[in-house]
């Protein structure tokens, strides 16, 4: 039998294993293990994702941990600040898979707050903390 799971950053894997091995008649043959997706709530990024999701909510954009996988560790390993967010649903890969009509639009609102408002955010933050400004690079478009 093959298990998977997911522990979030303020569970201790060592503590899951444990247990584990505490079950009668288990045998363990292999582990593999892959820390959390963790980005701080301060990096600027993040900080203007939540202020634009902020906009198309009634109420305050949450931040959670979660169970489950996504490419956000393959972009922290490299440098990258990477959150998930989406719109409204669940039964994720599953014959009941739904999501929320209304949620997509405010998905759609978010990301359109997020990309225009990022340079302005950024310069605002570069600005505060002593820092060169957000800059095009050769061959993005403006």
């Amino acid at each position: 039998m093959d298990i998977d799971i997911r522990f979030l950053p303020n569970q201790e894997p060592g503590e899951i294993l444990a247990e584990i091995r505490g079950l009668a008649d288990v045998r363990i043959v292999k582990t593999f293990q892959r820390a959390p997706a963790h980005v701080s709530r301060a990096n600027s990024y993040v900080r203007a994702l939540r202020e634009a999701v902020s906009k198309s909510l009634e109420g305050e954009a949450l931040s959670i941990g979660r169970d489950g996988a996504s490419d956000a560790v393959s972009f922290l390993q490299a440098g990258v600040p990477a959150v998930e967010f989406g719109p409204v649903g669940g039964g994720h890969h599953g014959p009941a898979e739904w999501v929320s009509i209304d949620s997509l639009h405010r998905y759609r609102c978010a990301l359109g707050d997020f990309v225009s408002g990022l340079p302005a955010w950024l310069a605002a933050i570069a600005a505060i903390e002593g820092k060169a400004p957000l800059r095009a690079v050769e061959g993005a478009q403006s």
